[in-house]
């Protein structure tokens, strides 16, 4: 299997974001976000579903439809080594499983359309289940052909973030134009006409990355071979036949431990844990407990890999075919990948699992806004709109940032941004709900004058929501160009995969915590150096933290004692990030990256 060669240093300009690869880029984005949002994560689907007359159980239910995003890694050895008839030889590896699975996607969003999940929820279901697949296969072949499209580093810096920006804008698109387009055909009546329109138009839309995928150029690296049993393996088609099935199974098996592991849902494996755990509704209530349930989860999604590993390991001294392809499937991309970052290749894995943990933790920042007294509007404001904004600021300053300084300056500045950014929170949990009075000038159509439209704008919450935002947003986007960095030629979609698959569960873990070290601290306001605190935390704006007696039975300066002490402590754990980005930044580590070996 030949090297990837390695990626040159030279900088490139801004023009970059304009190239043709980059323009394409921004489509093949918006392809990824597009079956995501509309088979399960948006709020058209959930909407259609409840108009429709649905349970709000069966509804949680279709959270269910996108697990296989988190378990994409367990098939995507396919999309590596798979070579598709005519369009692999035409179009390339990747190209040809993009256009495949994105013809999917418009086919079956099409025939979505025409299901009413009031009357047929078994089979809309399947299909929004069928979306989600070929939507996270799609995942698979766009993140592979981003990696080996790209020239340099800096390139793929900009592809990057080209493919969050269209990414985004189907965020926008997906969640707000069927909403749109149902209200104008059925109004307050539900109707399934209009969310056929809806969806129809949703799948007309696809033709966008399909022209994207036409238009893209060439990934610039070979595809890898397709994959053939070694000479020296006998063939036995019984004893074959049996083990495919066996191990098919256990890869099965494993899969679902994970799912539960990944998402926090019991439904994957409460077929095997029922005499455990009892019913499916107690089992939630266990799996979401704090913070014993996310340790459950996290072991099983340890658990579940684990189980994986078994399902691809040959058996002892027996050379068979399916041994020999769930081997070259499943752990020779890990083998590669410990072999060329020999003795750093766990410093590393910790460095991918630690530098975003800082913003995992942020999980009970919406409660603190409510708490702090911040209304509905004030949140929605600051969150859904400045905050898309500042997202979007946030990934453009990393593209233009790696592109202009280098990657591994800007995970270095990531690790630094990250907790600096909780800082404004702070602030947050001094002042309370600070606002100020704002006259905005407004030309009123109807009447032909102009008008003052009145609104209180909180700039504190604006501040917080804006500099955790970009420091987010700037730090995801160089860790997604690193991990990308890591990935071989042969094993790209594979390995990408498992990275952008686990790299969460650390946060997922330590984020359980946060409730508990609020309450705690707000309760402990009379002891220890949380005593000292409290006077730092008392002189905000009356009617702050009014809810604190009834919630907590503390004053309203304990519980923003409480919060403050939560975000001090968010403010340390980024300490681990900064470390561990220094340490990848420089020696063998940072070598082994640049060689690409």
């Amino acid at each position: 299997m030949s090297e990837q060669p390695a990626i040159p240093k030279e900088k490139v300009g801004i023009g970059a974001f304009l190239e043709k690869s980059s323009i394409v880029m921004l489509g093949l984005g918006f392809a990824a976000g597009m079956p995501n949002l509309l088979a399960g994560t948006s709020w058209a689907i959930g909407t259609w579903m409840r108009e429709a007359g649905v349970t709000l159980a069966l509804i949680g239910l279709m959270g269910l439809v996108t697990l296989s995003y988190a378990l994409k890694f367990l098939w995507a050895p396919l999309i590596d080594r798979i070579a598709l008839p005519f369009l692999d030889a035409k179009l390339g590896r990747r190209r040809s499983w993009m256009l495949v699975t994105q013809i999917l996607v418009m086919i079956l969003l099409f025939a979505l359309a025409q299901i009413d999940p009031a009357t047929n929820l078994k089979a809309f279901a399947t299909i929004a289940v069928l979306i989600a697949f070929c939507g996270s296969n799609q995942d698979i072949a766009i993140d592979a052909w981003r990696i080996e499209a790209s020239k340099d580093e800096a390139h793929l810096g900009i592809m990057t973030t080209m493919y969050q920006f269209g990414y985004r804008i189907a965020f926008i698109v997906a969640g707000a134009a069927p909403l749109f387009i149902a209200e104008i055909y059925n109004g307050d009546v539900y109707k399934q006409h209009g969310w056929s329109v809806a969806y129809s138009v949703m799948a007309a839309l696809m033709i966008i990355p399909i022209f994207a995928t036409l238009s893209a150029p060439r990934e610039l690296a070979p595809s890898a071979p397709r994959w053939k049993a070694p000479e020296d393996v006998p063939s036995r088609p019984w004893f074959e036949a049996g083990e495919w099935v066996l191990r098919l199974s256990i890869l099965v098996i494993g899969g679902c431990f994970l799912a539960t592991g990944l998402s926090g849902r019991g439904e994957p494996i409460h077929w095997m844990v029922s005499g455990i755990y009892g019913t499916i509704d107690e089992m939630k209530k266990i799996l979401e407990a704090k913070p014993w349930g996310v340790w459950q989860q996290v072991f099983y999604a340890f658990f579940g890999l684990a189980i994986v590993f078994v399902s691809a390991v040959p058996i002892p001294k027996i050379k068979t075919k399916p041994g020999a392809y769930f081997d070259d499937a499943l752990l020779a991309p890990m083998r590669d990948f410990f072999g060329r970052f020999e003795g750093v290749a766990h410093t590393i894995l910790i460095f991918i699992c630690v530098y975003r943990v800082v913003e995992f933790l942020l999980n009970i920042a919406g409660a603190m806004y409510i708490d702090v007294g911040f209304s509905k509007a004030d949140i929605a404001t600051a969150t859904k709109i400045f905050g898309v904004v500042m997202l979007t600021v946030g990934t453009a300053l990393a593209g233009w940032a790696i592109a202009k300084f280098g990657l591994f300056k800007c995970l270095v500045f990531g690790a630094f941004f990250q907790p600096l950014s909780h800082i404004p929170f702070l602030l947050i949990c001094a002042n309370g709900h600070y606002v100020i009075p704002v006259d905005f000038p407004w030309y009123d159509f109807a009447s032909g004058a102009m008008t003052t439209i009145k609104f209180n704008l909180p700039p504190d919450l604006w501040l917080a929501v804006g500099s955790d935002n970009i420091a987010s947003s700037f730090a995801g986007t160089c860790l997604i160009v690193y991990m990308s960095r890591l990935t071989k030629v042969g094993f790209t979609a594979t390995q990408y995969a498992l990275f952008s698959s686990l790299y969460a569960l650390p946060g997922k873990l330590l984020a359980a915590m946060g409730g508990r070290i609020v309450e705690s601290a707000a309760k402990a306001s009379n002891e220890g150096f949380v005593q000292l605190l409290v006077p730092y935390f008392s002189n905000f704006q009356a009617g702050s933290f009014a809810g604190a007696q009834e919630k907590l039975g503390v004053a309203p300066e304990a519980l923003a004692t409480g919060y403050a002490v939560f975000y001090s402590y968010t403010i340390a754990i980024g300490i681990f990030g900064v470390i561990m980005a220094f340490i990848v930044a420089r020696g063998k580590p940072r070598d082994l990256v640049d060689k690409h070996v």
